[in-house]
């Protein structure tokens, strides 16, 4: 999987995207383009943008983009 497959994926706005990252269950659900909640195990933020979701360093301080190689369980992909 690439990172542009994940953020089209994303970004498309059907669904949430669940995953594992490091022995935690993650995910993201895209409620509009403005609107995204993403969680990592107990931890949750709101994101505002695909760009947001994609760079911002929430996965254990780690961007979603940066560990692309590292998630598994990728649901509905």
């Amino acid at each position: 999987m690439t990172a542009k497959k994940l953020r089209d994926r994303i970004e498309s706005l059907c669904t949430h995207v669940l995953f594992d990252y490091n022995g935690k269950a993650c995910g993201v659900d895209p409620f509009d383009a403005g609107h995204f909640d993403m969680w990592c195990g107990e931890d949750f933020m709101e994101a505002h943008s695909i760009e947001e979701v994609m760079q911002e360093p929430f996965f254990e301080g780690k961007a979603l983009q940066d560990i692309i190689d590292q998630i598994g369980n990728v649901e509905g992909m």
